[in-house]
């Protein structure tokens, strides 16, 4: 059977709308993905999951 590739995490910037992808924390298989700390298009540390965006602006 062939091994089918895990789709990484993605973010969108709250600044730019940049999309990146999650940064790898752990070790497989009981690692996770979380934003990364600064946006390299912009330098925003503020992040939502792409799932969840648009999202509300926070207040």
């Amino acid at each position: 059977m062939a091994h089918q590739p895990e789709r990484p995490k993605e973010y969108v910037c709250e600044n730019c709308n940049n999309i990146v992808a999650g940064v790898v924390d752990g070790e497989p298989p009981d690692h996770t993905y979380q934003p990364p700390r600064d946006c390299r298009a912009c330098g925003n540390s503020e992040f939502v999951e792409l799932d969840r965006y648009p999202s509300t602006p926070q207040q």
